[in-house]
C-alpha cells in the first residue's frame, strides 16, 4: 500500500505531496521525510513529479508471475 505525505520537494525546498510505501520514511523519489509539516501549507501543496512518475510506473506494470501463478498441469 502507498500513502501521500507532505514534505519539502528537496531539503529546504517548497512543500509538495510525496508518495511513499506505508510504514516507511522514504518516498518513491528517495526523499526521507522525518519532520512534521504545517497542515495549512500542505493543503495548497502540489505533487512531487518524480514520485508521481514512479507511482504511475508501479500501477501500470504487469503483475509479477510468482509460484502461485504457474499452472501445475
Amino acid at each position: 500500500m502507498y500513502e501521500m505525505c507532505a514534505g519539502p520537494e528537496r531539503p529546504g525546498g517548497v512543500l509538495v505531496w510525496h508518495v511513499m510505501v506505508k510504514q516507511s520514511t522514504t518516498t518513491l523519489c528517495g526523499q526521507r521525510l522525518v519532520e512534521e509539516v504545517d497542515a495549512a501549507g500542505a493543503q495548497r501543496a502540489g505533487h512531487c513529479s518524480s514520485c508521481m512518475a514512479s507511482f504511475a510506473k508501479l500501477m501500470t506494470a504487469p503483475p509479477e508471475a510468482g509460484p502461485s501463478a504457474v499452472a501445475t498441469h
